[in-house]
């Protein structure tokens, strides 16, 4: 049993104002064609969805893989879903087969003025023993950046 390393935990936030409304942005996040452009996907990865069920208790699976080879499948279910408002999920993340992390995805849409704070908490368990911070950070940064870009365009 010494020899399995220890799940280390954290917490990571990530917010941005957005210069859209609330129903914009709710639409980008929970729209499956609109995810598909700008979640971010490293260069040279693809990304592949199965089953968009985005409901109160629906499941989504999706991968990243490199020349046909899956580097690593995420599972989601969306726990807690509040239309321009909330979305909160559980994801766990797989590498051949064996389950890396598991974290709760909450994301907050508020209206200020005329814009959308967008509030993100990431919980979060990896269970290889590594705190991956800066990458989960430097993560929700791209997808941010991306996210404007997708909503703040005419």
């Amino acid at each position: 049993m010494s020899d399995i390393p220890a799940i280390v935990h954290d917490t990571i936030k990530a917010e941005r104002l957005l210069k859209a409304s609330p129903a914009r942005v709710f639409a980008a996040w929970t729209d499956h064609e609109a995810r598909r452009r700008w979640e971010p996907t490293p260069e040279g990865i693809t990304a592949e969805y199965d089953g968009h069920d985005f409901r109160i208790g629906g499941y989504e699976k999706s991968r990243m893989s490199k020349d046909g080879q899956i580097l690593v499948e995420f599972e989601t279910r969306f726990i807690d879903i509040v239309d321009c408002s909330r979305v909160v999920s559980h994801v766990r993340a797989v590498a051949g087969g064996n389950a890396m992390s598991c974290s709760q995805h909450t994301a907050e849409f508020r209206a200020v003025g005329e814009q959308t704070r967008l509030t993100c908490h990431e919980q979060v368990a990896w269970f290889h023993g590594r705190n991956m911070r800066a990458e989960h950070e430097g993560g929700w940064s791209v997808l941010l950046d991306r996210l404007a870009a997708e909503v703040e365009t005419a």
